[in-house]
């Protein structure tokens, strides 16, 4: 079974036992699956990412941070994460969910934070932009002090965090009240900020409702909060929402992890960018489903004959109807079809495809 095909909820059933039966390529190939964004992402817990790790500590390309789920890196030993490379690992680790760390290890939040700050040249109590932007979710894990200190940007990190302590909310409205932010004077505020501060509002306090008009009190958030999060999680399941395939996302070692099933994966993958990365494409890609899209795709734009050579492992799923259509002048076009590294042809198609070189003239 192609791992890119393995849903996100059977990815999260990951375990150290049942892996052991794995092949020892086979394993590492299984972590780097469980990289995925948004809606897709695999929900691992402390236990299953410390064995990852103890899985792939070995690999040759344990600091090619971006291979693997933001998760697995909140457990690396730092020591051996490569001082001229530092900055990377913190911009990878920048999505990890920080609040995943058992009480035992929760002194590795303050740890990272630590070795950010020698990392970045950090000095002072605050962060500047582009520290912020480097940190990403770790912010959810700064004192107040910090927050408070930091650059305005902060506040959109802090969007990510799952929840607050006293001090943190004290230090946003501090920041918020401040003027110096883009949500702008108190006296501006109304009902459009409630909705661009997203899930904060949940969490602030009186300091921040009195500066609000009565007709926009914390009561009324709620509505705010309830069609924000109704709009997020109500995304037809007919649209990307993994993100578009680009040739960028095809050159992405980890692709296409990302697309966890069929329909999105045909979603997110236009019929000009098959065409344009065809090779790339199908060297990438072995589920069968995903393959046949991408020979539909291909299908759906013209001047594309010259391609047939590079179908690859995709010339396995098409129809006889399909291979009629195909131009095979070229013997060496036919010899690449019928290459066996791409998978066993259909017998009954071995026929159409031979036919359809000799009546375009092949000998």
């Amino acid at each position: 079974v192609c791992v890119c095909s393995i849903s996100s909820s059977l990815l999260a059933g990951f375990t150290c036992t049942r892996v052991v039966t794995l092949t020892k390529a086979r394993i590492p190939r299984l972590v780097r699956a469980c990289r995925r964004r948004g809606r897709q992402r695999v929900i691992l817990q402390e236990t299953q990412l410390t064995c990852m790790y103890n899985l792939i500590k070995n690999e040759t390309d344990v600091t090619s941070f971006n291979l693997y789920p933001p998760d697995v890196l909140l457990y690396y030993d730092y020591s051996l994460v490569p001082q001229a490379n530092c900055k990377s690992y913190f911009q990878e680790l920048a999505e990890a969910d920080f609040s995943v760390f058992s009480t035992t290890l929760q002194f590795k939040r303050a740890e990272l934070f630590t070795n950010a700050r020698s990392c970045l040249g950090i000095t002072g109590t605050g962060l500047s932009e582009n520290n912020v932007m480097v940190l990403g979710n770790m912010c959810c894990t700064l004192d107040s002090s910090v927050i408070e200190n930091s650059d305005p940007s902060i506040l959109e990190k802090l969007k990510n965090c799952k929840d607050f302590t006293s001090q943190q909310v004290t230090a946003m409205e501090t920041l918020l009240l401040s003027g110096n932010t883009t949500y702008g004077a108190p006296s501006t505020w109304n009902g459009q900020t409630l909705e661009d501060l997203e899930i904060l509002p949940l969490y602030l306090t009186q300091p921040f409702y009195e500066k609000f008009d009565t007709v926009f009190n914390k009561e009324c958030f709620l509505f705010f909060g309830i069609s924000y999060f109704l709009g997020v999680l109500l995304i037809p399941d007919e649209e990307c929402t993994s993100g578009a395939i680009t040739q960028v996302t095809i050159s992405d070692p980890t692709f296409p992890f990302d697309y966890t099933t069929a329909a999105q994966f045909n979603s997110c993958l236009s019929a000009t960018t098959t065409r344009d990365n065809l090779a790339a494409i199908t060297q990438a890609v072995d589920d069968t489903e995903y393959l046949r899209i991408v020979l539909d795709k291909l299908q759906e734009v013209g001047h594309w004959a010259d391609q047939v050579k590079v179908l690859g492992p995709a010339s396995r799923t098409a129809t006889s109807e399909d291979i009629s259509m195909w131009n095979i002048t070229q013997i060496d076009t036919l010899s690449d079809l019928m290459n066996s590294a791409n998978g066993e042809w259909d017998p009954t198609l071995v026929s159409s495809t031979t036919n359809s070189h000799l009546e375009c003239g092949g000998h």
